[in-house]
């Protein structure tokens, strides 16, 4: 009789225990769920660029209410993590865990969007290239694979920037002649070769060192956005505005691959949605922004109005360059045109 009773509390005592220990796993899985995370942002752009007040801000913003502050941000913009020409590696090998930085100073590690960027006469707007880029992104395999993938970085969007137009501080430019020895500030990669095709001396200049290399005369001008110029806060220096459509920026929101990995489905829905909420609204502003600050430099500097026979000459000399460039870049292993036609095929959509 003691056995049998014996036995039946030891049921009893290895019931409760294992009672006990699924209610503990329970509450710490609930912990664990209801845990903030906090994701650390880089970028090279300060908090009065375009770039952070209607990207990244908002996009930081907008995941913290659609995961009901779950995810929470440590923001370091203006290179407090380090200069704009680290950003892939610093993203890419997890310093920060979310960065914001243009493909076009990566030629080698992002080749097919700094093409995209870099090429002259495609995207006319902010919004259009915006819109039209981020389906791209979603239809084309190989771009995600050559320029994400391969780099350790899941894409959240990319934003194009409003096209790139030449800049210059005392020389008026009225065709492409006219830039012949003019240094001038570009991003890097497939914009200076456009440069270089027109006879002017590119240089690499960060955003953050335009205004000190247009002021002590290292450049003669800038291959810049109006929105860009506004930020930089070069418009003092700057007298002349010449608008032939000479590239633009292609900036990527990206997160960590392994960090990526690592956040729950929720927390990755969230951060995709808030990307695509964006993708209208971003290029929409910037382009009001455009025309509101190409009215307001009007009035010190001089936009310069070209003739028909002006524009035809700088349509013929950038179209040369592409056809030229395409035909360089034949015997290498990533699809360029086939990217590029894609890409031109979006843009017509969203004209």
């Amino acid at each position: 009789m003691k056995a049998k009773r014996l036995f039946s509390l030891t049921i009893i005592i290895s019931i409760l225990s294992l009672v006990i220990a699924g209610c503990s796993t329970s509450s710490s899985n609930n912990s664990k769920e209801n845990e903030t995370i906090t994701l650390k942002l880089a970028t090279y752009v300060p908090v009065t660029s375009q770039v952070y007040k209607y990207v990244t801000e908002p996009w930081m913003k907008r995941v913290t209410e659609l995961t009901d502050g779950k995810v929470q941000f440590d923001a370091y913009p203006g290179e407090q993590l380090g200069k704009a020409q680290d950003m892939l590696k610093l993203t890419r090998d997890g310093v920060t865990d979310i960065g914001v930085f243009p493909a076009n100073y990566f030629p080698d590690n992002m080749p097919l969007t700094n093409a995209l960027a870099g090429l002259p006469n495609l995207s006319m707007t902010s919004h259009q290239g915006t819109v039209a880029y981020n389906e791209l992104l979603q239809q084309n395999k190989e771009l995600l694979e050559t320029d994400f993938s391969k780099n350790g970085l899941v894409p959240i969007l990319g934003h194009v920037s409003p096209t790139y137009e030449i800049w210059t501080t005392k020389k008026e430019v009225r065709v492409p002649a006219d830039l012949k020895g003019v240094k001038t500030r570009t991003l890097g990669g497939v914009a200076n070769e456009v440069y270089e095709y027109m006879g002017a001396v590119p240089v690499t200049v960060s955003h953050t060192e335009t205004y000190e290399a247009l002021e002590k005369g290292v450049i003669d001008g800038a291959g810049y956005s109006s929105v860009g110029v506004e930020a930089s806060g070069t418009a003092d220096l700057l007298k002349y505005a010449t608008f032939p459509h000479i590239g633009t920026a292609i900036h990527g929101l990206v997160v960590n691959e392994k960090v990526w990995n690592g956040l729950p489905e929720d927390v990755q829905k969230a951060m995709k949605e808030a990307g695509q909420e964006l993708v209208e609204q971003s290029g929409e502003k910037y382009d009001q922004d455009t025309e509101a600050f190409n009215k307001e430099f009007s009035k010190t500097g001089t936009i310069v109005e070209l003739t028909d026979e002006e524009k035809g000459k700088w349509e013929k000399v950038t179209k040369e360059f592409t056809e030229k460039w395409l035909r360089e870049q034949g015997s290498k292993d990533f699809p360029y045109e086939e990217v590029l036609n894609q890409y031109k095929e979006s843009l017509e959509k969203y004209k």
